[in-house]
């Protein structure tokens, strides 16, 4: 919400977004399966993580590629071979 009320440009020139559910990074930043969920409900054709854990985590673009959807930023094996952060 912060994004929003400071009207952030990516946000003024994407199409659309989507707000993240609040809480723990589990249920909302760092799930993939409600990432993929959301995409594919929104019928997106690519996926940007922004930053932090969804953007470290190699199930993401393995689990968007299995949806038929691009994600924009480093490959799995790109993501294992810098390490795990998390």
């Amino acid at each position: 919400k912060d994004d929003l009320e400071a009207n952030a440009e990516f946000i003024r020139l994407a199409d659309g977004f989507v707000e993240v559910p609040p809480g723990k990074n589990i249920n909302n930043y760092a799930n993939v399966e409600l990432i993929v969920h959301t995409a594919r409900a929104q019928n997106v054709d690519c996926v940007w993580p922004g930053w932090g854990h969804a953007s470290e985590n190699p199930a993401l673009p393995r689990a968007l590629a299995a949806a038929g959807i691009m994600f924009l930023g480093p490959t799995a094996p790109v993501m294992h071979a810098l390490g795990d952060k998390i």
